[in-house]
């Protein structure tokens, strides 16, 4: 199981830049002592995790602003001197309480292989506030931490993953993030699923099947809207209502959720095809065509910021 979070596709450093990044002594180690299959502690953990916490409650959300970050931090931390294969979630619960707030109704966004999408969509919790855009899921998010395995400080070499053993740190950390996030979702509840995805849009063995579903509260729960994307020129692997995304509704069925599916939805396609508006997966049939491609081009000279409300505009009168 990977990294949850928007960090759940985590890419290695350059091994060069990793050797420049590090202290001395971890540098000089050398890559062929690592003990783990996961990337190593990242250096300066506590000053990012600090800058991070601060610039979430000064500029992102500024009625967070009684959130304690060095608090925060020392909740954290009791996970840096554990042992690496010994960190359960529950070692992550006061960290989780001192630094979770609520999530906007409509706005929680659940994800899965397609966290690039996820967080452009999202537009840093403007648009929707998936896990990594929480103040607890952000702080950690594409980090990795971890103690050395039989001596005190941090490991800069390697850290476990899931192949190496069940509690480790990251992992543990994402399944009591994702626990919390689940719990504070209300009202239409949205889910980006990878229809090009070879191995099926919806991995029975996951973060979001295993942490995040049950943990769900129905009488908070409007509905639930399934978005099957499929990648620009790629394969359709699965759509609504095939294969895992059939199972994800069966589900949901039996949990007694309204839910419903769609492909392809079409703001979401709109941004995919900001980078493919020649694509053939791209042409639009509809009175906007001409409009939207123009659009489109206008998008490759200008912000994303500005242009992109005016495609999600356009999506919904092309579905009129």
């Amino acid at each position: 199981m990977e990294a949850r979070g928007c960090a759940r596709s985590r890419r290695p450093l350059p091994a060069l830049l990793l050797f420049v990044m590090l202290p001395p002594a971890a540098g000089a180690a050398g890559a062929a002592d690592a003990r783990w299959s996961g990337q190593g502690t990242i250096p300066h953990l506590q000053s990012i995790f600090l800058g991070r916490c601060a610039e979430y409650i000064a500029v992102l959300s500024p009625e967070l602003r009684d959130k304690n970050c060095t608090a925060i931090w020392e909740a954290f931390k009791p996970v840096l001197d554990k042992d690496p294969c010994s960190v359960l979630p529950s070692d992550y619960d006061l960290f989780i309480n001192l630094s979770r707030h609520s999530i906007p109704r409509d706005k929680s966004l659940f994800w899965e292989n397609n966290h690039l999408l996820v967080t452009s969509y999202a537009e840093n919790g403007r648009r929707f506030m998936p896990l990594c855009n929480v103040l607890y899921g952000m702080v950690g998010d594409f980090l990795s931490w971890c103690r050395q395995k039989n001596a005190s400080g941090l490991d800069y070499q390697s850290c476990p993953t899931s192949e190496d053993c069940e509690n480790n740190p990251v992992d543990s950390y994402w399944k009591s993030a994702s626990i919390q996030y689940a719990k504070d979702s209300s009202g239409v509840i949205y889910v980006m699923l990878n229809g090009s995805e070879p191995t099926g849009a919806y991995p029975v063995q996951g973060f979001f099947a295993d942490f995040e579903i049950p943990h769900l509260q129905k009488d908070k729960i409007t509905r639930i809207e399934i978005w099957v994307m499929h990648e620009i020129g790629g394969s359709n692997v699965e759509s609504c209502g095939e294969g895992s995304v059939k199972i994800l509704e069966e589900r949901l069925k039996k949990m007694g959720f309204q839910y419903s599916c769609i492909n392809d939805y079409k703001p979401v396609k709109l941004l995919q095809c900001v980078q493919h508006s020649t694509h053939p997966d791209c042409a639009l049939n509809s009175a906007a065509t001409s409009t939207q491609r123009e659009a489109l081009s206008l998008y490759a000279e200008q912000s994303a910021s500005f242009v992109f409300p005016l495609l999600v505009a356009l999506a919904s009168v092309a579905q009129m």
